[in-house]
């Protein structure tokens, strides 16, 4: 959802805005007023200054601060893009396959990982692409297959760190059945830097069924 150059990966998520006036509501609501009784021993205290005050109702200016902030918070949770054509290089039109390394040199920097794919999945969420993801340490060799994009974070969930070396060929082989027979593919390769023998051949078949 995108208004102009501001655009929402989590656009359902302004809805909340409409619970601003029940916010000021609650924030209007005074208990009611203490009942006065008379009790003769506490004319004693008559003319002592009582220094705490507390006023009968929220001021207006303090008032607009809470109804802003409680307004930024909606915004930040709806995940605003500046000018999305710019800030995100997801093209084409077809499937969103998400290649990740998960292997032993993976896991030190696994939660960055983890919150790209995130990223990653809302965005094709709200292009409405479906999503294969696949590690390519999986010790089970788990045939890879497109999930529809409000079920793109499962698959993410399910990946974990291995003490093994990637196995890319298996993985794009297993990536390639998947895609097979989509046209307009946006691949994202989340790999760990090393090369492990045969990174150029890697980012060959990459590119390969990209442009399938």
């Amino acid at each position: 959802m995108s208004f102009g150059a501001l655009a929402f990966l989590n656009p359902w998520l302004l809805a909340g805005l409409a619970s601003l006036p029940l916010i000021y509501w609650l924030l209007r609501t005074v208990p009611p007023r203490p009942k006065q009784v008379e009790f003769p021993p506490t004319r004693i205290l008559i003319g002592i200054d009582n220094r705490e005050k507390t006023p009968a109702k929220t001021p207006w200016w303090l008032m607009l601060i809470r109804l802003l902030a409680a307004a930024l918070i909606i915004f930040a949770l709806a995940e605003p893009l500046l000018n999305p054509s710019h800030s995100t290089a997801m093209k084409g039109s077809g499937p969103v396959a998400i290649v990740v390394d998960n292997g032993w040199a993976s896991g030190a920097q696994w939660d960055i990982r983890l919150r790209m794919m995130e990223r990653l999945a809302s965005q094709a969420e709200a292009q409405n692409r479906p999503v294969v993801v696949i590690g390519t340490a999986d010790p089970a060799n788990r045939p890879a297959r497109l999930e529809p994009p409000k079920d793109a974070r499962k698959p993410i969930a399910s990946l974990a760190p291995q003490p093994i070396p990637p196995k890319r060929e298996a993985a794009f082989e297993r990536l390639g059945a998947a895609l097979a027979g989509q046209s307009g593919v946006s691949i994202f390769w989340l790999t760990d830097g090393i090369d492990h023998g045969a990174a150029a051949a890697a980012v060959a078949k990459l590119v390969s069924l990209a442009s399938s």
